[in-house]
């Protein structure tokens, strides 16, 4: 899907992060990275992320007891952590071409890819859900979308987009414990990320888009303002 891809993946304990810095970094990257960017995140704790467009007091009553934050993206809500799903993000800057598709030709193309992927590892059947299998919802994995990973019938990845200064993010959520086969000790996240390409160039996040980071917590994504508003 991409001639050459930069990677971000945690190697250490303090590259675990929670909800509002899982956000915060997402949004940090796609203002400054100069080619296609994968980043794989490590969940300090389980979080729930609700879609853009969401209200809160939905989100609270399906999860009452667990911490939430809003995203940038648009989407349902869903249960994030370690042994729940696999939690990634795409951040494409501007001038790149993929960054200029319809988000239907994107999401198409993307999780397509991730299909043929998973179907030359496990012997399982993958299927794009069509117009038969969309579902209304506010959970993410009880709603399929257009194109979203079907297992079996059920939903296995979805995910979201936001376009800003002409470049495009994806957020994306792969239930991993619903995938018959899968083995987190023999699928590593490197070997997944070879879905996107066959170029991956490993790179670690710097102080400065950290420190960045932070203070979009502190402006936007730990605010009552922004998680509570709606």
């Amino acid at each position: 899907m991409f001639p050459k891809l930069d990677l971000l993946i945690p190697v250490l304990p303090e590259e675990s992060f929670d909800g509002p810095m899982q956000m915060a970094l997402d949004e940090v990257l796609l203002g400054q990275v100069s080619m296609p960017t994968l980043r794989i995140y490590k969940w300090k704790s389980p979080w729930v992320t609700f879609g853009y467009f969401q209200g809160i007091k939905e989100v609270q009553y399906s999860f009452p007891s667990q911490s939430v934050v809003r995203r940038w993206t648009g989407g349902g809500m869903v249960f994030h952590g370690e042994d729940e799903d696999l939690t990634f993000s795409l951040m494409i800057p501007a001038g790149e071409k993929v960054a200029t598709e319809s988000p239907a030709s994107f999401y198409k193309q993307l999780h397509g890819k991730l299909a043929e992927w998973i179907r030359a590892q496990l012997p399982v059947s993958v299927n794009l859900a069509g117009f038969e299998d969309v579902k209304p919802g506010a959970s993410c994995f009880q709603a399929p979308a257009n194109d979203d990973l079907l297992i079996q019938g059920r939903k296995v990845l979805g995910g979201a987009l936001r376009r800003s200064g002409g470049g495009l993010l994806y957020q994306g959520s792969l239930k991993i414990s619903d995938i018959p086969g899968w083995d987190r000790l023999r699928i590593s996240p490197m070997a997944w990320a070879g879905a996107f390409s066959d170029s991956l160039e490993p790179k670690q996040l710097d102080a400065l888009i950290l420190q960045e980071a932070e203070e979009l917590i502190r402006m936007r994504y730990g605010t009552t303002e922004w998680n509570q508003r709606k």
